[in-house]
């Protein structure tokens, strides 16, 4: 619950706060599946079993789904994810899980930069600067 709870606030700040949410439809969805499938590009992507449990659970790979579509999404590949990511007519009503179009691989390096990105705007909104203790480092798997 807190991990949707961040997430949200994350969304609200970058929509400029004029976003509105139902709660009871909204789910976390991992970019990065917590189960790849074998043979799929997440494991030529994410080839350590240990990193690749890592990088799931960062914030840098998470985004917000309606429970409907989470489910859409599953363990896909990730272009055919984006696709089942976006409502008919290519709109998604979250800012974080449209930055997710942007890109066309989701490799560690991405997760990591948009990991620093997303713990910035935290820091920034809740003028934590300068607090982040240097062994968890947002690059670290």
């Amino acid at each position: 619950r807190a991990r949707t709870t961040i997430l949200l606030r994350l969304d609200t700040l970058l929509s400029g706060g004029g976003a509105y949410y139902d709660d009871k439809t909204i789910t976390v969805e991992h970019v990065l599946p917590q189960n790849p499938p074998a043979g799929s590009e997440w494991l030529t992507w994410f080839p350590d079993v240990k990193d690749r449990y890592q990088w799931v659970h960062k914030l840098g790979n998470l985004a917000l789904l309606t429970r409907k579509k989470n489910s859409a999404a599953s363990n896909y590949e990730f272009k055919e994810k984006k696709k089942s990511y976006f409502a008919k007519g290519g709109v998604c009503p979250f800012v974080l899980t449209t930055q997710v179009l942007n890109k066309n691989d989701w490799t560690p390096a991405i997760v990591a930069d948009r990991q620093k990105e997303l713990l910035g705007i935290l820091e920034a909104h809740w003028q934590l600067k300068n607090r982040q203790n240097p062994a968890m480092a947002a690059t670290q798997p």
